[in-house]
């Protein structure tokens, strides 16, 4: 079974999940002049997870009782930027910021996976801190807590 990291790569069978996908994320992400490290990435959960069964074009988001030995497992992390990370997206890629509501319900234009995120998000509170490292909003609802 192998595991997608980001798009067109894959993890070997016997690689480590979450160090692999660190490694892809430096590899993919990091420009080749900063040296960073694995263990920059800060990985802070696991948001949803799809089953391809067989070679059909559809993922499930479980894994169907009568299949044994699924085809392929793609999950999608949630993961913080290290303030000290630098990005850098290759030339035949492109870093698009989507808005959570246009994703919301727009499987057509992003597909069941991206259009799923603002679901997957909507169980956690986000706070937005500033340089000083204190909480100055929080979704939802607005100011910090007391």
């Amino acid at each position: 079974m192998t595991f997608p990291s980001s798009p067109g790569n894959y993890l070997n069978p016997d690689d480590d999940e979450l160090e692999g996908f660190k490694s892809r994320l430096n590899e993919q992400l990091a420009p080749a002049s900063h040296i960073s490290s694995p263990s920059d990435w800060d990985i802070a959960d696991t948001l949803a997870q799809w089953w391809r069964p067989n070679f059909e074009t559809f993922m499930y988001p479980f894994l169907p009782a009568h299949v044994t030995r699924p085809k392929e497992c793609k999950k999608l992390y949630m993961l913080q930027l290290p303030a000290n990370k630098v990005l850098s997206v290759p030339k035949n890629m492109k870093l698009l910021a989507v808005p959570l509501f246009e994703l919301y319900d727009n499987t057509a234009r992003y597909g069941p996976q991206l259009s799923a995120l603002p679901h997957l998000l909507s169980r956690y509170n986000f706070e937005f801190v500033d340089e000083k490292g204190e909480v100055v909003a929080v979704t939802p609802g607005g100011g910090p807590f007391e």
